[in-house]
């Protein structure tokens, strides 16, 4: 489908001024690399990006992040002067070749054959002056792309970086559904198996002793088995977490082991969901551990922020000598290093036991 010539002139005007004042950014853009100072390469980058934006439509420029301006203006520096040149004197011969084949056929000096090649010369050199035009802004974007732009490495980079943070939400999403369906549906069970081997044992205890007795292991067994999967919907999930937040997950897990556990709470605001539950299963885990395999009597946990960061501190008055290439701590660690955040075990024989896991926090 043929474009509207209105459309095409005014392109054709706007890649010839694209392409002049592409000229003059690259003269200054040497002066500014004479001057040797990055801040002012920088800026006359983003001068030249908003020039491509604005003359020829290149939007893929508008936001980069400048990366070697440096690169940019001495690439520009080696084609964009001399080509630049060469379109404005096509242009101005073509203008005047045309301008003076018009006045020789207007005052009948030469056949009006002669004229109309010299129009149609001038014709196809305005063309090609204006293509030129259109090559340069192609040519001037395609480097910013690669020299002001992230290189493939950076772009890798970024995108592992999304995909693990994709990774962490995907398994903190299956964790909440896992810790509802115990919640909702294997724990109610347990409940009702409870409350009826409950009414059995009444209706039982008046004529069958011995029934009653195994009955009443029943109900034990059941309590046992209600109280077990509190326990580890607890730990897969906490759902005071998405409800309340870091702290009030925080003071649940004293009801969760027999060991006092002295908490200290100061953060500024509310970290971002996956920071928050870092920081809950590092607390659960050192607590945990301090509980089964220490011989600790108490655990403090400590949590403190910053404008950039969040850092949470557990320590344990157990015996030590915790293994920090054991799984539950090369988990942490690996959960920890997923958002950019630095984990360590100190645990010396004897003790104390410090954990401690700080995590970037843009919140």
């Amino acid at each position: 489908m043929f474009q509207h010539p209105r459309r095409t002139l005014a392109e054709a005007c706007r890649c010839i001024a694209g392409s002049v004042l592409g000229t003059a950014s690259a003269v200054s853009g040497a002066a500014t690399l004479a001057v040797g100072k990055l801040e002012s390469a920088r800026r006359a980058a983003e001068r030249d990006r908003r020039r491509l934006v604005r003359w020829y439509d290149a939007e893929s420029v508008r936001d980069l992040p400048d990366r070697d301006p440096s690169g940019y203006l001495l690439g520009r520096l080696a084609y964009g002067p001399m080509a630049g040149f060469v379109i404005v004197l096509v242009l101005v011969a073509s203008a005047g070749y045309a301008g003076w084949g018009l006045v020789l056929l207007s005052t009948g000096r030469i056949p009006p054959a002669d004229g109309i090649v010299s129009l149609a010369i001038s014709a196809i050199a305005i063309y090609l002056a204006v293509r030129l035009a259109a090559i340069l802004g192609q040519w001037d974007v395609r480097l910013a792309l690669r020299t002001l732009g992230n290189d493939a490495a950076q772009n890798r980079l970024s995108e592992l970086r999304r995909t693990r943070a994709d990774v962490i939400a995907a398994i903190d999403d299956e964790r909440r559904r896992i810790e509802r369906a115990l919640h909702d549906d294997v724990q109610q069970r347990a409940v009702a198996l409870a409350l009826s081997i409950g009414r059995a044992r009444r209706k039982a205890e008046r004529a069958h002793g011995d029934l009653v007795a195994d009955l009443d292991h029943a109900v034990a067994q059941s309590q046992a088995l209600l109280a077990e999967l509190r326990d580890v919907a607890w730990r897969i999930y906490p759902a005071v977490l998405d409800e309340h937040g870091l702290a009030a997950a925080l003071e649940g897990l004293s009801a969760h082991t027999f060991l006092p556990v002295d908490l200290d709470v100061r953060i500024l605001s509310e970290p971002p969901h996956d920071v928050a539950a870092a920081m809950y299963y590092v607390a659960a885990e050192a607590v945990t551990n301090a509980t089964k395999h220490s011989g600790a009597n108490r655990v403090a946990v400590a949590v403190a922020s910053d404008e950039r960061t969040v850092t949470l501190t557990t320590v344990d008055n157990g015996s030590g000598g915790a293994d920090p290439s054991g799984t539950g701590l090369t988990g942490l660690q690996r959960r920890v290093a997923a958002l950019d955040g630095m984990f360590s075990v100190h645990s010396p024989p004897g003790g104390p036991t410090v954990l401690e896991a700080r995590i970037p926090c843009a919140s």
